[in-house]
């Protein structure tokens, strides 16, 4: 489970990623609901990886890379939110 926060954030990268170049991508939404959503959803991913980094780090093990990928998720989450908010003061 060492690269499971890594996984986390490469999981969330692609969801970015497909919501930012492909229109459709949640079809019952629009695209600035659809950016919060996912915003929301990239918080609680980074909780779950500072919950694990804070676990393993309790235990004596390397958390380097749990951090790497919180610090990743942190910027998919500003990302999503600055989306966000263009869209909506844009509309």
């Amino acid at each position: 489970m060492r690269f499971f926060p890594l996984f986390l954030m490469a999981c969330l990268g692609l969801l970015t990623f497909g919501l930012y170049f492909v229109i459709d991508a949640f079809p019952t939404l629009d695209r600035p609901t659809s950016f919060a959503a996912l915003a929301f959803v990239s918080f609680g991913t980074s909780f779950l990886i500072l919950m694990d980094g804070v676990r393993r780090a309790k235990s004596g093990t390397r958390v380097l890379w749990s951090y790497l990928a919180l610090s990743g998720t942190l910027v998919l989450m500003t990302f999503n939110l600055l989306i966000w908010v263009i869209g909506e003061v844009s509309a």
